[in-house]
């Protein structure tokens, strides 16, 4: 299969899951990354989670469900596509921001409602959409023009030395996770923090 071909059939895919996407959710406002205020915040929000999510912080069996893998190979090549301004930035953008819309439904399905894993992931995708969206200006443009590439591979050295940091935010400090509502809840104001999703850490 040719990349023309390649193309043609993602396009197909990911248009029947926006499709099912804006049944489930009709208004514009329920969009997972509606208030953000760039599309540059959208690409950092991916950036993060393609960050968090390396094996040194989500481990488990998680790691190889396929909608996990496509999640972080189209992520991967959509800050390639932003970092070399290719054409076909925008619609690996797009397929993107359709994979992890998709994500809290996979999550709260029957099979992945118990996994501590998918909790953990459920936490991470809400840290890394509603920072993104929220953090200070100046940050995020600090982050953003760190992005380069090393040995030909994207990498965000910046956003590594705050995983700690990020860590904490989805660990709550205790390292126990319970998804609350993998929900997204709309009409408070813009924040990100709040229109992505809640959960609570239990003891």
């Amino acid at each position: 299969m040719n990349n023309e071909e390649l193309r043609e059939t993602r396009k197909q895919m990911f248009a029947q899951m926006e499709q099912r996407l804006q049944e489930i959710h009709p208004k514009d406002g329920d969009r997972l990354f509606y208030y953000h205020s760039s599309e540059d915040r959208i690409v950092l929000s991916h950036a993060l989670f393609w960050v968090m999510t390396q094996p040194q912080c989500l481990k488990g069996k998680i790691r190889k469900e396929r909608f996990f893998l496509l999640l972080r190979q189209y992520e991967e090549e959509m800050l390639d596509a932003f970092l070399t301004e290719d054409e076909y930035f925008s619609e690996l953008l797009r397929y993107c921001n359709i994979l992890f819309e998709m994500l809290p439904m996979i999550l709260m399905s029957t099979g992945f409602r118990t996994d501590k894993d998918a909790r953990k992931l459920a936490a991470i995708s809400v840290v890394a959409a509603g920072y993104g969206g929220d953090m200070d200006e100046e940050l995020c443009n600090e982050l953003l023009d760190d992005m380069d590439f090393h040995y030909n591979k994207v990498k965000c050295r910046k956003i590594e030395g705050m995983l700690p940091k990020l860590m904490k935010m989805v660990e709550g400090g205790d390292g126990k996770y319970e998804i609350k509502a993998l929900r997204k809840t709309v009409g408070s104001g813009g924040k990100g923090r709040d229109n992505v999703a809640t959960y609570e850490n239990k003891e």
